[in-house]
């Protein structure tokens, strides 16, 4: 599990780091409703429609704007935004753990979503149409 400072979220001191300008969006799901999406496709899945598949599911779309915005109702302070320069980061994510997470797996550059929506929507429509995932909201309640 990663610390929260470690993915830029410094409450006590009352900001948030994020690379790039906030607005890109990033696959969300409660830890329970990925479990639970998991256990139903390995139970129910046959073997040949996993092998090679891509499991593309999410039960939302947010942006670290919007992550902040829920914080702050949680905490019930005004947080604030630092924007971290995109390219500065990048320069070290072939050595630095830290800036490759920021920038490829948490959403710099575009990738921090589990696939495009329409393949969202065949993953789930295939190996679990009644999935019904936890609002995202829930992670930070």
């Amino acid at each position: 599990m990663f610390t929260r400072s470690f993915l830029g979220y410094h409450f006590d001191e009352g900001f948030i780091s994020v690379v790039g300008e906030g607005d890109a969006k990033l696959s969300i799901v409660t830890r329970a409703g990925c479990s639970r999406f998991v256990a139903h496709v390995l139970v129910t899945a046959t073997k040949s429609s996993l092998e090679g598949a891509q499991l593309s599911f999410e039960s939302a779309r947010v942006s670290p704007k919007e992550i902040t915005a829920q914080l702050e109702k949680k905490l019930g302070k005004k947080l604030q935004i630092k924007l971290v320069d995109y390219e500065e980061t990048k320069k070290g994510y072939d050595t630095n753990p830290v800036a490759y997470i920021q920038t490829r797996i948490l959403i710099a550059d575009g990738r921090g979503i589990s696939g495009t929506e329409d393949e969202v929507k065949a993953t789930i429509a295939k190996f679990f149409p009644d999935w019904n995932p936890s609002p995202w909201q829930e992670i930070i309640a």
